[in-house]
């Protein structure tokens, strides 16, 4: 497998560190507002390469933070007479049950700022300690100069990052170059106690140290849209290093803009659309397919014409896929469909093996929904030649979320469609599938949220399964 490097420039051999265990983060959202498509986007494209990861046989422990104290955040809480964590979670409640109606998984960790302010405290001691960090009346801050290789992520020299956008003003600081590991202020409801004073983390900080955390001190994979290459992610590698003397990410990778009319979806611009709004005009997959269109690196300009086109070509996989399902002939001659079906599939895993060329992965797939809506329709092959073949498209697909979704009419077909439903992925067969889903109603139930388990209990039995509860949890299930 090869994945292409922000950080070399080029394509390199994906290995993890450690054995088969993928150590992953990904920068989420800084929830002052709802979350609009461009950030969709951005968590689609990595929930996608996630999912192939785990297909591929990988231990993927994926981490996604939610920024909850941040500028932005303090304003509009101020604006809304709420506090600052009050304002971060509602959003973030909103956002993640829009993402997972996207089909997104649910991160295996999601910090949060706020939780994580001891490690945050310990990580600017550290690069303190190391010589790396100085205090000036309005903070601690990193000193760029003492950083090797700064600019290395992003390619650009030293008078070029002076002269950038995004650096931080202060007059108080050595360097221009220099950013914030630690605020003071006093703001109500998002300011800590720490060593120099009381206030908050800056910007990137929190990111290092909810990484190192969770995930040790060098990771994997680090992710997110191309605008965090500087100065979020260049500024994470010098104060990690700065702590660690040890590489911070192996592979960076960055996803391309979602644009309207060529320019960034920003809130910054109004030209946005919300996730919310997005659900309420067009069906998820679309959305979804749409993406999945184009590179993760590329750019997606978006409209309704292009969503539209989305759906139209996710159609013709499905129908295909319908048409193996429900067909039936007693023709017997072979015609090579089931054989030309795992052709399809070799070539999909050596595209999406090649820096998760989803675009070029989908061309074998919808070339083989053709020959099995062509064969279909013409009664020309065997039923169990066109099961077969249907049964390998509608696999290829659920590996990226872009299966039919309750379309099926067997137990595990039901099943996928329920686990990309709750955002987390389907088992090699049901007994994985009802696993996964009974842990999630399990954690519904231990926090009282008995709306979300009572609707996956109903759900498994339109599916046909029965769960067996008792006081002290799930047990078991069984077929009806």
């Amino acid at each position: 497998m090869r994945i292409y490097n922000t950080l070399t420039g080029e394509k390199g051999e994906f290995s993890p560190f450690e054995g088969k265990k993928v150590r992953m983060y990904v920068c989420g959202i800084t929830p002052y507002d709802k979350s609009h498509l461009g950030h969709a986007r951005t968590l689609i494209a990595f929930d996608t390469i996630r999912r192939y990861l785990l297909h591929r046989g990988y231990e993927v422990i994926f981490v996604q933070n939610i920024t909850d104290i941040d500028d932005k955040i303090i304003r509009r809480a101020a604006e809304r007479r709420m506090l600052p964590l009050e304002l971060a979670e509602k959003y973030a409640s909103e956002s993640a049950r829009e993402f997972e109606a996207l089909g997104v998984m649910k991160p295996d960790f999601e910090p949060k700022v706020s939780g994580f302010i001891p490690q945050i405290v310990e990580l600017i001691r550290r690069v303190e300690r190391n010589g790396c960090a100085y205090v000036t009346e309005t903070g601690v801050y990193f000193e760029v100069a003492k950083a090797r290789g700064y600019g290395g992520l992003s390619g650009q020299d030293a008078g070029e990052l002076k002269a950038g956008a995004r650096i931080e003003v202060d007059e108080k600081k050595r360097d221009p170059r220099d950013f914030a590991l630690w605020k003071f202020g006093s703001d109500v409801g998002a300011t800590f106690d720490s060593p120099w004073g009381r206030g908050r983390p800056g910007w990137h900080i929190e990111c290092s140290a909810m990484a190192i955390t969770l995930l040790g001190e060098t990771i994997d994979i680090h992710g997110g849209a191309m605008d965090l290459v500087f100065p979020h992610h260049e500024n994470e590698i010098a104060q990690s290093e700065a702590a660690t003397g040890k590489p911070f990410a192996r592979f960076f990778m960055h996803t391309g803009f979602l644009t309207v009319n060529g320019e960034k979806m920003a809130k910054s611009l109004g030209n946005f659309i919300t996730v919310e709004d997005g659900l309420r005009r067009f069906k998820p997959q679309s959305l979804r397919m749409l993406f999945s269109l184009s590179h993760y690196k590329s750019p997606i300009d978006f409209s309704e014409a292009s969503v539209a086109a989305a759906e139209k070509s996710l159609e013709t996989l499905h129908s295909a896929i319908s048409a193996s399902e429900s067909y039936s002939s007693k023709a017997q001659a072979p015609t090579g469909l089931a054989k030309e079906a795992k052709a399809a599939g070799r070539e999909f895993h050596a595209r999406m093996d090649d820096d998760f060329d989803l675009p070029g992965a989908l061309v074998p797939l919808f070339a083989l929904a053709k020959k099995i809506s062509g064969a279909c329709s013409e009664g020309k092959a065997a039923a169990e030649e066109a099961k077969e073949a249907g049964a390998e498209l509608r696999s290829l697909l659920s590996i990226v979320g872009l299966a039919p979704v309750g379309k099926d009419g067997g137990v595990e077909g039901k099943l996928a469609a329920i686990c990309e439903r709750h955002g987390v992925l389907a088992g090699e067969g049901a007994d994985e599938s009802v696993g996964a889903l009974i842990e999630i109603r399990n954690e519904a139930r231990a926090r009282k949220d008995f709306a979300l388990s009572d609707a996956i209990r109903r759900e498994l039995e339109d599916a046909g399964v029965a769960l067996e509860d008792r006081r002290d949890g799930t047990t078991g299930w069984r077929r009806k």
